[in-house]
């Protein structure tokens, strides 16, 4: 089951999500910017959209050759043909030293792109719920044992309900 949910002890074995904030978040020691793009039917693998993470002004992106770590602006930049939604989440010190660590990890493993475990969007979930922030829709999780390929979309509204959303920002198409 995933961290960020919890079992109630209610008949059936109803599962609820919890979404109260963790008592270290009152006091935000920092930013996370989740970013997702919208789709392209031109680009391979960029017809559901893309999803990438920025800490600190470095972005992590998987994409279907590498596993990307650029700098924000160039990110940015590189991403001007389409829309980007920044979603800013509130974090404290130790769960951005968790992310940053895991992101580092995956992307020197350089592990081949697979659109069910290994996508942009399956990343970027899977990181940010070790910390506890929802990012997929657990009612399409039929099996807990097997993955459900994450979309961006489906990143892009579960995070932009997260308690921990602070802002979201809008990066318009440029070109």
């Amino acid at each position: 089951m995933s961290p960020t949910l919890r079992a109630l002890g209610r008949a059936g074995g109803l599962a609820e999500f919890d979404t109260a904030m963790p008592e270290v978040l009152r006091a935000v020691a920092g930013t996370v910017e989740v970013l997702v793009s919208d789709g392209r039917l031109v680009s391979s693998g960029s017809q559901w959209g893309h999803v990438a993470v920025d800490i600190g002004g470095t972005v992590y992106s998987r994409a279907h050759t590498n596993y990307y770590v650029l700098p924000r602006a160039y990110y940015l930049q590189r991403n001007s043909y389409r829309v980007t939604v920044g979603l800013v989440l509130r974090m404290s010190g130790g769960e951005i030293g968790i992310l940053r660590r895991e992101l580092q990890r995956r992307a020197a493993l350089q592990a081949p792109y697979d659109l069910i475990g290994n996508s942009c969007s399956t990343n970027v979930a899977d990181v940010l719920e070790m910390i506890g922030v929802l990012a997929h829709d657990p009612r399409f999780q039929w099996d807990a044992l097997r993955r459900t390929a994450v979309s961006p979309k489906e990143v892009l509204i579960i995070v932009s309900r997260s308690p921990r959303l602070l802002r979201r920002n809008i990066y318009p198409k440029l070109k």
